[in-house]
């Protein structure tokens, strides 16, 4: 998740920095501010490019970034432009709208791919390295007041596998997230699945509109998985509780900008 949310950091100081906070074009070629730092600017506030755009903590480096004005979205009282750039081996592109007079944010058809291996620098697993590809869907995400009111995608991980001192191919992964309603306010539900693996996963992950979620998750080896990935999963302890039909159930809870 966190490196979820350097994407999302990027992508919306990025839009706020050059279509909101710089609408003179003659000001582009010598932005450089936080939250983003820009180099390489050329073009104008209708369709530009930057070179390099870095953000967040530790730095997150894109390139090739460039931008397209879409003045249509003026008649619904939002500034909005399209956005493609290039980050961590892979590429991404989306729109980005804000609304003039409520500030709120929302992305839409937006879409991110990239190598899988490039997630070790952002999860604190050290022995564990990823392969495959992700591809990420997003068909809305909104926020309001800089809170994450409503998201609706997909994210699917392909050829998944983990390498190191846990090994496992897990097929292709999915998830799936939309907002539900829970307790009469807005919550997400992430649910969690996949196919072809060494392990059968399945589970969902509760998330509401502070960060707070409650995640439940069950790992199963298949019959052709090796026995060390069943001795790996039961080293896990209290972590992972082994279930009478061999699966291994996982629950946790906290807030996730603890994690971004």
């Amino acid at each position: 998740m966190r490196f979820l949310g350097y994407l999302l950091l990027f992508i919306i100081s990025f839009a706020v920095t050059v279509v909101w906070k710089f609408p003179v074009a003659g000001l582009l070629p010598h932005v450089n501010t936080q939250p983003v730092a820009l180099a390489g600017v050329s073009g104008t506030l209708w369709k530009g490019t930057a070179q390099q755009v870095v953000t967040g903590h530790p730095a997150l480096i894109a390139s090739d970034v460039q931008w397209r004005f879409l003045p249509a979205a003026l008649m619904s009282g939002n500034t909005s432009a399209n956005l493609e750039f290039e980050v961590l081996g892979g590429s991404g592109n989306g729109n980005v709208a804000r609304h003039v007079t409520s500030g709120n944010v929302l992305v839409t058809e937006g879409t991110f791919r990239m190598p899988a291996v490039n997630l070790g620098q952002f999860l604190p697993l050290p022995i564990v390295d990823f392969g495959g590809n992700l591809i990420a869907d997003i068909e809305t995400l909104e926020l309001e007041n800089n809170l994450l009111t409503e998201t609706k995608g997909t994210i699917v991980w392909r050829n998944a596998q983990v390498t190191g001192g846990l090994q496992a191919e897990l097929g292709q992964v999915v998830l799936d997230v939309a907002p539900q309603p829970v307790d009469g306010q807005t919550s997400h539900i992430a649910k969690i699945s996949n196919k072809d693996g060494d392990l059968e996963i399945s589970g969902e992950m509760q998330i509401d509109i502070n960060g707070n979620y409650r995640a439940d998750l069950r790992l199963k080896p298949t019959a052709t998985a090796n026995q060390g990935l069943s001795g790996a999963l039961g080293s896990l302890g209290p972590i992972a509780q082994r279930e009478s039909d061999g699966s291994y159930r996982i629950r946790n809870s906290g807030n996730i900008r603890n994690m971004m």
